[in-house]
């Protein structure tokens, strides 16, 4: 008996053997022991365990029944299973679909419309007689869909409705093939199942109603699930009907509309809203999240969360018109002090004053605190009155010999109007910020705070202004020694902080210890208030949700105890601790719990859900970790961080222009305002006709030292501040195409100068790509054959042959899945190991990610090989025990490129590590596509390090590698 494969069908599985003359065979020797007949089927089964659809354990592969069922014709052949069955599905309703007796019955029939007696199915398969046969995947989920209906509780209208809409979905693509053939209403019904929903306020005054706009979750955010006079006719009529939301409502026409149970209970707490004051309504306008969790529940996940409540771009302009907390004119009155110690002392700039006298009153702009008579107060008024007529931007008075600017703004007028009532009538002065540390109760219409965005023109500014500071150098408390380019980092934060800069910009490379740098400045901090150096007031740091226990750790880890002090988790369960109800309906959190703690950790989506209670503190330092998050301009998230009260403000982020030069600008705007002048302006000087020359200038702007000044941008890379971090040599080989591959390319070629028709120079650069790669071919073609038949790849295995002779470990990039899976099973055949090489892309979930890498990171001293996808594999994993690095096919972006690097290019690793770039070469001479777009790569990657020019291919750069590729003689 020869090998073969063997299937058994269970109900949670197909269960796929290798049976061989000694038995049935290991599945990690599989693409050792199989006969090359049978290699496609192992591949295709490495496949499907790379993606997660199946799993390998001893002696069997089980496969997931819908890959199964997904398999075409000659991928099932590969793995020994039969042909698609020839069956057809007949679906027949019985009952009323409102009423507990709805059935779906479905009956499987030959081709010829015969009922099959005695026919069974388990998952993908049909058992007729004692054959099994294999279901199409849309017969497959139809039946699946079947199942589930039949199945639900007589009385769940909704998810019966919902179960027929997935059964909806697809049915026409069955229907069309002549697989399935319906009888009743189920062929004639439209249901539409909403997961998602945004929001609008219509109407004015307290007339004004909610009205949820229904979406699909994972859709595009614009699109909307029902018709323009459906979503109408449900939003502003069909929605209020009803005391609280229901499951299904009947949109007329034969049409349903179902809920998902959590959309369901989210829309339950709009409409419980939707009798409350127009205060409320507008509270949950401006922070529907944070009165959806409350909603839903401390056990929700906060992905559910976020992926319910759809923000849309027009949306997010009513939030900005709305308005999130950002310096601004505000009124104040001075209420009395309970201080037992003395006169309070406010501080401005770095000089302190005596707080003014109880019953004093004035403005608040930003952290300026400027007291006002009756009669300067009325001066000021006319003074901007007359400003705004002229087109003027400020306007200037002289406190205690400062002068002070005051934009001239209709929001300036409205708080000297708000002042002079609080004045003169004090139950009235609601709409007045209080200077004891508590914001008093603003008035409906004035509690949402406009900020300034700098976007069209320069609306805020950040000012130096010194500050008093403890002695510069080492905190006490640090129970980890600082490396020598950590120590610099600190010294650039304390004269940053003493020098008055509002806020910096530390952008290190990956690796570098930007954390343990942070934390040290901020035990700094903690020291200067100790000592009485700097004024107490808590730190906010900031980071993604996946960052803050490893932030705990950290501080843990590199602090001694107490650290910086008590900790407020504002974030997760914890976060449940501090939450707080305000006076209209608002869910909050607890500000005097924020003002009272030393140090508070929470993530992006809090603080912008809850930023109206977070903009109340005056924070002594902020500090934004992975700061990308807050890199587009417009959006909550954005302003929310822009908009805190904070002494000094930090952003963290090793990739501080992802995608464009405007990524720079919004993260450098959050720290230090306007310091690059306003987005408009911005955009055209460097991003319109990016001059290299200007860029260089940009750049030296933001990381030199002037005028002993600390620069704004700080930005390190490994390889010049880690001494003994090991030098990655970069090895580029090159080998000549011949065969199938050259013909290929010599064709695209001659197609590429007869095409013109959009989108014609992507296509072919697509094509070149793939082809320079590998040109395809039989797959049963024999390993050496395949390895021959692309250049690169005889660059990449010649590699692995002596990475493989010296028991090293090599990552192999690569972005092709089918090409994954062929090459693990080659790697494990020729270099005899006991399982195929491990593979990571975006098919697998991050808990088998992780045991991968684990697995990896652990394995004994002998020869192994990862293969993973650029973009799955370049980001957040530390492969250390690997020193070699395959860029096997290339991608446009460098930064990318730099990351899968970056994976065995860290801390902790020891050995010598070699980056081998395969380039095919073209027989006579010419520049080949791989040439030229190792050119444009080097070149790109030089320009991100002098000029912070942004890596993501452009345009131009695409045309550019055109026009060098395909204008020359072959």
């Amino acid at each position: 008996m020869s090998c073969r494969f063997e299937y058994q069908v269970t109900p949670e599985a197909t269960e796929l053997r290798m049976g061989s003359p000694r038995g049935i065979l290991p599945a990690d020797s599989w693409s050792i022991e199989a006969p090359s007949s049978l290699l496609p089927g192992v591949d295709l089964a490495q496949r499907l365990i790379a993606a997660g659809a199946a799993i390998s354990e001893d002696d069997t592969v089980f496969i997931e029944h819908r890959a199964v069922s997904s398999l075409s014709v000659s991928e099932a052949k590969s793995l020994g299973l039969p042909p698609i069955s020839d069956v057809v599905a007949h679906l027949e309703m019985t009952g009323i679909i409102a009423r507990p007796d709805f059935r779906i019955k479905l009956n499987w029939r030959r081709g010829g419309r015969q009922p099959i007696v005695g026919a069974k199915r388990t998952g993908a398969w049909l058992r007729v007689g004692n054959e099994w046969q294999r279901l199409p995947d849309a017969l497959f989920e139809i039946a699946e869909g079947v199942d589930r209906l039949n199945v639900l509780a007589d009385d769940d209208l909704g998810e019966r409705l919902k179960a027929i809409a997935s059964l909806r979905e697809v049915l026409p693509a069955a229907i069309s093939s002549a697989s399935v053939e319906t009888t009743g209403l189920i062929g004639e019904i439209t249901i539409a199942v909403a997961d998602a929903f945004s929001l609008d306020l219509v109407g004015s005054g307290n007339d004004a109603k909610l009205e949820p706009i229904l979406h699909r979750a994972g859709g595009n955010p614009e699109d909307l699930l029902l018709s323009t006079d459906e979503q109408v006719a449900f939003g502003r009529d069909q929605f209020n009907r009803f005391g609280t939301a229901r499951a299904v409502y009947a949109l007329g026409n034969g049409k349903y509309l179902v809920l998902s149970p959590p959309l369901r209970k989210a829309l339950a707490e709009v409409r419980r809203v939707q009798s409350s004051p127009i205060a409320t309504k507008r509270a949950l306008l401006a922070s529907p999240r944070a009165f959806l969790r409350e909603a839903l529940g401390e056990e929700t996940d906060e992905t559910v969360v976020e992926s319910v409540f759809r923000e849309t771009s027009n949306y997010s302009e009513r939030v900005i018109g709305l308005g999130l907390w950002q310096p601004r004119v505000l009124p104040w009155i001075k209420l009395g002090t309970t201080s037992w110690f003395g006169p309070e002392i406010d501080r401005i700039g770095d000089t302190e004053r005596p707080s003014a006298p109880e019953n004093a009153a004035g403005i608040i702009i930003g952290a300026e605190t400027i007291p006002l008579s009756d009669d300067q107060a009325d001066q000021l008024k006319t003074r901007i009155e007359n400003a705004i007529g002229a087109d003027q931007k400020n306007v200037s008075i002289d406190i205690e010999g400062r002068t002070i600017d005051v934009p001239a703004s209709y929001e300036a007028l409205a708080s000297l109007e708000a002042l002079k009532r609080a004045r003169s009538s004090p139950d009235q002065s609601n709409d007045v910020t209080s200077r004891s540390g508590k914001a008093a109760k603003p008035s409906p219409d004035k509690k949402a705070l406009v900020i300034k965005p700098n976007e069209q023109e320069i609306q805020v500014e950040g000012n130096f202004a010194k500050r008093s500071s403890p002695p510069l150098g080492l905190p006490s408390g640090l129970a980890s020694r600082l490396k020598h380019h950590q120590v610099e980092g600190l010294d650039w934060l304390q004269k940053a902080w003493a020098s008055g800069r509002p806020g910096v910009l530390l952008a290190d490379d990956m690796g570098l210890g930007k954390t343990f740098q942070s934390l040290a400045f901020l035990a700094w901090l903690r020291d200067g208030m100790a000592s009485g150096a700097i004024e107490r007031a808590p730190i906010l740091v900031v980071a993604p949700t996946g960052l803050l226990e490893n932030w705990r750790a950290e501080h843990d880890r590199h602090l001694s105890a107490p650290g910086l002090g008590h900790c407020v988790q504002a974030y997760g369960r914890a976060l449940a601790g501090i939450r707080k109800v305000s006076s209209d309906g608002r869910p909050g959190v607890d500000v005097e719990a924020l003002r009272k703690t030393d140090w508070v950790l929470t993530t992006y989506e809090t603080l912008r859900d809850y930023d109206r209670d977070f903009g109340q503190v005056r924070f002594s330092a902020l500090l934004l970790d992975e700061a990308q998050k807050i890199k587009t301009p417009g959006v909550r998230v954005t302003d929310a961080a822009k908009a805190m009260n904070a002494e000094f403000r930090l952003a963290m982020t090793g990739t501080p222009v992802e995608n464009r030069l405007a990524d720079l600008w919004c993260i450098t705007d959050a720290v230090h305002p306007a310091c690059l002048g306003d987005l408009k302006t911005f955009s055209a000087s460097y991003e319109k006709d990016p001059d290299l020359e200007r860029l260089r200038l940009l750049k030296s702007f933001l990381d030199v030292w002037h005028g002993g000044r600390a620069p704004l941008l700080l930005r390190r890379l490994k390889e010049d501040k880690l001494p003994d971090l090991p030098r990655p040599v970069q090895r580029v080989s090159e080998a000549v195409m011949s065969g199938a591959q050259l013909a290929q390319y010599e064709a695209t070629i001659e197609d590429a100068r007869k095409i013109n028709k959009p989108g014609a120079v992507l296509e072919i650069l697509q094509r070149m790509r793939a082809i320079s790669l590998h040109p395809g071919g039989n797959s049963l073609m024999s390993d050496s054959d395949f390895i021959a038949a692309s250049a690169r790849m005889q660059i990449a295995f010649d590699a692995l042959d002596s990475i493989a002779s010296r028991r090293e470990r090599a990552l192999v990039f690569l972005d092709d899945l089918d090409l994954q899976a062929r090459i693990a099973g080659i790697i494990q055949r020729r270099y005899g190991m006991a399982a195929p090489p491990m593979i990571i892309n975006g098919s697998v979930a991050g808990v088998t990610r992780q045991a991968r890498v684990d697995r990896f990171q652990v394995g004994p001293e002998v020869f192994d090989a990862m293969i993973l996808s650029p973009r799955a594999g370049g980001v957040g994993l530390t492969l250390t025990h690997a020193n070699h690095v395959i860029h096997l096919s290339r991608w446009w972006n460098p930064a990318v490129e730099d990351q899968c690097t970056g994976r065995v290019v860290r801390i902790g690793q020891t050995r010598d590590v070699e980056v081998h770039i395969p380039i095919s070469l073209l027989p006579r001479g010419n520049a080949s596509f791989d040439q030229n777009l190792h050119s444009l790569l080097e070149r790109k990657r030089r320009l991100m390090r002098d000029a912070l020019l942004p890596p993501s291919a452009t345009e131009a750069d695409r045309n550019e590698l055109f026009q060098a590729t395909v204008n020359q003689k072959i």
